[in-house]
């Protein structure tokens, strides 16, 4: 009795068992039976090339032949062309450079595509439905191909100006917008090629296009500030409002100093008292920037008064004399000196001169001697500077001031 209730215990524990393994046979049957669809579905498409090179055999092998004669001609031709073309006198981003990169960047399965669009007109007339594959294989290949040099056109453009606007300016800032330049780029380019690729095969891409423009949306607005200053930061090393070294006022001139670092968010200036600033630089593109670096010459314009007793003829020598002020410095040169208006309490000239130096203590050198040489000329010329006063005309004394007179 024992025995035989082991053994029917026994059997239900085993029971479970029975149903995997008549799942793992199911899930086989389906696995033989799809392959079996697969090679019925291939087997009339197979039957049909065979019958096609049995029956073209000879014309196809002679294609064949030209067709690999004419990728190996290219595949030599790739190295000639691009060392013929490039040159080593001019920079890494001329348009000879350029286009040499271009040749020797060529993919080889692009040369295929070529070799084979040239020995076309030999090749026997394909059985239906694989010259639709082969074109649209190739323009698979030819849109890979373009997207590669889109990208390198794109980048060699942008980095060619980047290097010309910062001839002789070594930074990392200049190093990182490159990478990113070259990163975005690439994600674009190679996003609209993927698309065409899939639009090319017949796939929806509506969607697509929506659910990236959505996404995009997202992250735009989420990292929007610090999406705002990246391009800031790439704007001003591309543009080059300013760069490491020069000396810039902005912000109503309310923050001067130089410049010390252009980082990818912010650029850090030192200020004439020895601090340092930092603003971000999507805000210092919103201000108007002066940049004194950029000066070839300082001009210098101010006024000064004589009194209204100076002669007549004292006035009419005041121009030369500031013109002489002027000329006897080294480094300045003079523009116009004119008697420029009747004050309160002063005849007003006005003076314009030229400092020759960019530098501001030369500046502050060379406008002192001009001073000092206007205040001697007046000097030995006997004329007077002008101060502010107030003169009260009384026609008749009060009486009060009178009797207590």
């Amino acid at each position: 009795m024992k025995r035989s209730e082991q053994l029917s215990s026994v059997s239900q524990d085993a029971a479970p068992a029975q149903p995997s393994q008549d799942d793992a046979t199911a899930a086989l049957s389906d696995a033989a039976s799809d392959i079996g669809t697969l090679i019925e579905t291939l087997g009339p498409r197979l039957e049909e090339a065979r019958a096609w090179i049995s029956e073209n055999g000879s014309d196809f092998a002679i294609a064949l032949g030209a067709w690999l004669a004419v990728f190996l001609a290219l595949r030599f031709l790739r190295p000639v062309l691009s060392g013929f073309i490039r040159s080593r006198k001019q920079g890494d981003y001329a348009l000879r450079n350029i286009v040499s990169r271009l040749v020797s960047g060529t993919w080889g399965v692009f040369l295929l595509v070529v070799a084979a669009a040239l020995v076309a007109p030999f090749l026997p007339i394909l059985p239906k439905g694989w010259d639709a594959i082969a074109r649209s294989l190739a323009i698979v290949i030819g849109v890979i191909q373009g997207a590669i040099w889109t990208r390198e056109i794109i980048v060699s453009l942008i980095v060619a100006r980047a290097d010309r606007e910062n001839s002789g300016y070594a930074s990392s800032v200049l190093s990182n917008a490159v990478s990113l330049i070259k990163t975005l780029v690439s994600i674009g380019v190679w996003t609209i090629a993927v698309l065409m690729i899939l639009s090319n095969l017949g796939i929806e891409i509506t969607a697509l296009i929506a659910g990236l423009g959505v996404g995009g949306i997202a992250i735009g607005l989420a990292a929007q500030s610090l999406f705002k200053d990246l391009f800031s930061s790439l704007a001003i090393v591309l543009d080059q409002p300013f760069k490491r070294g020069d000396f810039i006022m902005f912000d109503h001139q309310q923050y001067i100093g130089t410049v010390e670092k252009i980082g990818m968010k912010t650029t850090r200036l030192t200020g004439l008292g020895g601090e340092q600033i930092v603003i971000a630089n999507s805000n210092l593109l919103d201000y108007e920037i002066r940049n004194y670096q950029r000066m070839e010459e300082r001009r210098i314009i101010f006024t000064l008064g004589v009194l209204y007793s100076t002669e007549h003829e004292k006035l009419k020598q005041i121009p030369d004399l500031l013109r002489q002020a002027v000329e006897t410095v080294d480094g300045a040169r003079f523009e116009r000196a004119h008697l420029k208006e009747y004050g309160d309490s002063a005849i007003i000239f006005e003076i314009v001169y030229f400092v020759l130096d960019k530098d501001y203590n030369t500046y502050m050198s060379r406008n002192q001697d001009v001073l000092l040489n206007i205040h001697r000329a007046f000097e030995d010329a006997g004329v007077q500077f002008a101060f502010p006063t107030r003169t009260l005309h009384l026609e008749t004394m009060p009486e009060n001031a009178q009797t207590s007179s």
